[in-house]
């Protein structure tokens, strides 16, 4: 029996690991948790001591999401292969995503040189897109063999479809996750003012950096026709909130990174037979097919979502079939027992 360790420093397994580790136990893996959220650098003790207690027989390491300053940690105590579920970079989630510093900030540098380390050090890396790992290799000076593409993937056992949840009774539009420049939440409520008048309802689901923002496009006319649930919800209460709606919005902007990102709620949509409309970019593209498997729209504009929308309304028949075909598509390529078996062959 292949046996691997996790390493991570997060308190709960991120869902991008959880995919892969559920689905590498269903082929028969054995995994060895070894993850440690102790503040300061005690962390890097504990994970060391619980290395060295019952990771060291194992084969493979797994180093998980979020943790690029741990590979070259592990990679130090270790000669063995190491994995990580990188999904992206961290100078991309904080410079570029979040814009917490400027691209040639003492903060920038600390980002880039971390992820430099992680990636090198790493034997191979997973992440979410073949964009990704173009922008990667150039970004990071990094051969083709340290990167694999892995689809994300959703975790099974909290989003699945389930027929027994009704529909609200007015078609509703799902924003769902977390409130960045990328996600265009402002575009989904700018289509909603437009189209409150087409019995057309709006449900968001989220938090986050542009909080504010969404408050006050909110409150600057007449938005009844919107739902705003900001409040963690617990995983039952979320996915029948999810699977109320009859259409799910992806990511709306025009911001560089959509270029190379898939968003969880992409998957999400599929595991749940929820239609799902999103700008066209070269990352979503790379998963989905316009008008077979999804829905897409121009990036960045507003006209252009809300007549995709009333379109999509419309026609629920298409609409129907458009989730059928994506549902399809993830029971046949995407389960976390099918993305494992792919990525068995790199342990």
């Amino acid at each position: 029996m292949l046996k691997i360790c996790y390493l991570n420093l997060t308190k709960e397994v991120p869902p991008r690991d959880a995919v892969y580790l559920n689905g590498l136990k269903q082929n028969g893996v054995e995994i060895i948790d070894c993850r440690d959220h102790s503040p300061g650098l005690k962390k890097f003790w504990e994970i060391f001591k619980k290395y060295r207690l019952a990771g060291k027989n194992c084969k493979v390491l797994w180093v998980g999401y979020t943790a690029h300053i741990l590979v070259p940690f592990i990679r130090l105590i270790s000669r063995k292969k190491i994995i990580f579920n990188a999904l992206g970079s961290l100078y991309e989630g904080i410079i570029i995503s979040r814009g917490q510093a400027s691209p040639f900030s003492f903060k920038a540098v600390y980002c880039w040189l971390t992820d430099w380390l992680a990636f090198h050090c790493a034997s191979i890396s997973l992440v979410e897109s073949n964009e990704q790992k173009k922008w990667l290799k150039q970004k990071f000076f990094l051969p083709e063999r340290k990167l694999q593409r892995a689809w994300t993937g959703v975790d099974d056992n909290l989003f699945f479809y389930d027929p027994t949840v009704p529909k609200l009774s007015d078609f509703t539009v799902l924003f769902r996750g977390g409130f960045l420049p990328e996600s265009g939440i402002e575009y989904a409520i700018e289509a909603a003012r437009l189209l409150k008048n087409e019995n057309i309802k709006f449900r968001i689901i989220g938090s986050g950096l542009m909080e504010n923002k969404v408050r006050a496009l909110l409150q600057s006319f007449d938005s009844r026709n919107i739902e705003w649930i900001n409040e963690k919800l617990d995983q039952n209460q979320l996915r029948t909130k999810m699977q109320e709606c009859h259409l799910m919005l992806g990511q709306l902007s025009a911001h560089d990174r959509l270029k190379r990102t898939i968003p969880h709620k992409a998957f999400e949509s599929m595991a749940m037979k929820l239609p799902y409309l999103t700008a066209r970019s070269l990352g979503i593209m790379e998963l989905l097919k316009e008008n077979e498997t999804c829905f897409g729209c121009q990036p960045a504009d507003v006209q252009d979502l809300a007549v995709k929308i009333l379109e999509i309304k419309n026609n629920p028949a298409h609409a129907g079939k458009i989730a059928e075909n994506a549902f399809a598509l993830y029971r046949r390529e995407l389960t976390p027992n099918i993305l494992a078996q792919k990525i068995l062959p790199l342990l």
